[in-house]
């Protein structure tokens, strides 16, 4: 039977008194809290902003939006797109797969858009990044 999924785009930015050294920390949370809790996805960091993709099972995805929103390391959460679907995982091989962008701003491509099409912009976007 397919797996039911809820995946949940938002965009954010790094609080100007943190470090982007609390960056690496930040993921490294992630990928142990998603491989805890079977969620998968991938994070996008410009430097300034984040994006971000989750997928799991709905209520450990509920769990991680409610420690997402109370993350003091950063602010203007913006919920882009979420979705309850069955089906495959877009990031199955990843409890957080990781990307620090330089140059383009992929960031300013993606945050404006909103629902499929936010999410659709991410898929476009993935072959050219060199995720970790």
């Amino acid at each position: 039977m397919p797996e039911k999924l809820q995946c949940f785009l938002y965009h954010s930015e790094l609080v100007p008194a943190a470090s982007v050294v609390n960056v690496q920390d930040i993921v490294r949370e992630a990928r142990n809290f998603n491989k805890a809790h079977q969620i998968t996805g991938m994070l996008m960091f410009d430097g300034l902003r984040f994006v971000q993709y989750i997928e799991g099972a709905p209520d450990k995805v509920q769990l991680l939006i409610s420690k997402l929103s109370s993350d003091s390391r950063h602010t203007n959460i913006t919920h882009q797109h979420s979705l309850l679907r069955t089906g495959d995982r877009l990031f199955g091989n990843w409890s957080m797969g990781y990307v620090l962008l330089e140059g383009d701003d992929h960031l300013g491509a993606i945050t404006p858009l909103r629902g499929d099409l936010a999410v659709k912009k991410l898929e476009e976007m993935l072959p050219e990044l060199d995720f970790w």
